[in-house]
């Protein structure tokens, strides 16, 4: 059994370098980290849509996405078994569960026609029904890149506001 695969977008978020403790004691953190994992998840449900599923692959795959803010780091944890492999891709090999197929199986041709076959013991023995494998899939390294400059600007924002009240409350 695949266990549920958690996906580390944005790693630690360290505020007090950057800026006086006086201007981070008004700094809102956790209102920017949770700012942060909507906006992480809104992009990676979107980036689900791009992918070629059915319709109810992909509404499934959306709806097991969550978000866990912690003290200075955002996770998004995929809880559907189909991510691993959808994110790390597939070894090539023959497909020996398509055996216990109670149907048919649905194939499209490379010139587009629908045929059904059905997999047995001998044509597995004869080195049909293997696959070829693919690569994972890249939109999670586009939405870090896009989520790492979403929290900067988030930050930069941030830190404009509480310097600004900080300001006012010092005259």
């Amino acid at each position: 059994m695949i266990g549920t695969p958690t996906i580390k977008i944005a790693g630690r978020v360290n505020f007090k370098p950057l800026v006086p403790d006086a201007i981070t004691e008004d700094l809102d953190t956790k209102k920017v980290l949770r700012a942060l994992g909507r906006e992480i998840a809104r992009r990676f449900k979107r980036g689900i849509e791009d992918e070629h599923f059915s319709n109810a692959a992909k509404d499934r795959l959306k709806e097991s996405i969550g978000i866990k803010v912690g003290d200075s780091s955002v996770t998004i944890v995929a809880k559907h078994k189909a991510f691993l492999p959808l994110l790390e891709g597939q070894k090539p090999g023959q497909m020996r569960w398509l055996v216990k197929a109670q149907r048919p199986i649905p194939i499209i041709t490379d010139d587009g026609e629908l045929i059904f076959r059905s997999a047995t013991a001998r044509s597995m023995e004869n080195g049909s029904w293997y696959h070829p494998g693919r690569g994972g899939t890249t939109y999670l390294q586009r939405v870090r890149k896009e989520a790492r400059a979403v929290i900067r600007e988030r930050i930069r924002r941030e830190l404009q506001r509480s310097v600004r009240r900080w300001y006012v409350k010092t005259g």
